[in-house]
């Protein structure tokens, strides 16, 4: 009898876990292709597939994106739950995550680049757990439906991404300007765009956050009648990443370097160390351009760069190694002609 009585109780367990499965699904889910209620419908299978298609255009697109097919989107990935995993394994799908997003930014306009955030939304929650890393992912693209979309999943809580809250209620993207005022009050939203626009080991920036961080750090120093040595600091690692010599360095980038050091040269009264600092690089830079190319264009640009520095800032002894340089610019150009 009490055998009996046991699995009856046991099987009204069994159809009472069945009948609430259904309740405690969710009404909605965060979404940048479906609107909520519409992805809350879509398993994670749905999502899995829908993200691997997005995944092969973008490697047809940059071989690069290939590696994440084992790492981010990798079948067993379907099972992670984050909640569950230690710091430590946490960390690596944090720096995994970081560096696709890095990459993604360069495509962010994509469909397909929309169809593998929702899986990373959907997976890994990275609206949550990666808050930073999307934002800046799709900060250049701040004009676009998709930006509104991304925002309004997010809560920014007391970070200095909270300006962009407006956004959430109106629906409207907000225009650069809104962006670069934000940056005049709050000089670590400009430290965080020059960073994210910077080359690190395995990353070379793409075109559309080069050109966004250079027009919205231009436009921020523009706007200071004289530049403070915080505001130098914030925006030079940036600059001087574009035009130190030594490296392969992205043309765009080597434009954009170019003109915010000009900027600062006549803006702010820089540190006779640093002054010899860029004197040396764009000294050293120029040489390697006359080395390396037949085409002057970037050397006089770069010889031009060097006399703004030298005419606006205070220089006692000119660098030797800057001397040497210009040394062997004027024996190439002898070569050249």
């Amino acid at each position: 009898m009490a055998t009996s009585l046991s699995s009856q109780l046991q099987t009204i367990k069994s159809l009472i876990q069945a009948d609430s499965e259904p309740l405690r699904r969710p009404f909605t889910r965060p979404s940048v292709l479906f609107s909520p209620k519409e992805a809350a419908d879509l398993d994670i299978d749905t999502i899995y597939s829908i993200a691997l298609s997005g995944l092969d255009v973008l490697v047809n697109a940059d071989e690069r994106f290939r590696n994440y097919k084992s790492d981010l989107f990798s079948h067993k990935s379907k099972e992670l739950d984050r909640e569950l995993m230690t710091p430590e394994e946490n960390g690596r799908i944090n720096t995994s995550i970081s560096s696709y997003l890095r990459l993604l930014s360069g495509h962010f306009q994509l469909l397909s680049s929309l169809k593998t955030l929702e899986y990373l939304l959907r997976r890994y929650k990275i609206h949550v757990y990666n808050m930073e890393d999307l934002i800046l992912c799709a900060l250049p693209f701040h004009d676009t439906h998709a930006f509104v979309r991304i925002v309004q999943l997010v809560d920014f809580g007391n970070t200095k991404w909270r300006f962009l809250e407006g956004v959430k209620v109106s629906g409207a993207p907000p225009p650069r300007q809104v962006i670069v005022q934000q940056c005049i009050r709050d000089l670590g939203v400009l430290e965080a765009i020059c960073n994210y626009a910077s080359p690190t080991g395995k990353f070379q920036p793409s075109s559309p956050i080069l050109s966004f961080c250079t027009a919205v750090a231009v436009e921020a120093v523009g706007s200071f009648a004289t530049v403070e040595s915080d505001v130098v600091k914030r925006i030079l690692p940036f600059a001087v990443s574009g035009i130190q010599p030594g490296r392969k360095r992205n043309l765009e980038h080597k434009a954009s370097a170019l003109m915010i050091v000009g900027l600062l040269a006549s803006k702010a009264a820089l540190s006779p160390k640093l002054v010899k600092t860029l004197v040396r690089s764009l000294a050293e830079s120029a040489r390697e351009d006359a080395e390396a190319s037949t085409d002057v264009q970037w050397v006089r640009l770069m010889l031009m760069a060097l006399i703004n520095v030298v005419q606006s800032q205070s220089l006692d002894v000119f660098p030797m190694k800057a001397l040497e340089s210009l040394k062997e610019i004027r024996f190439s150009f002898y070569l050249l002609c």
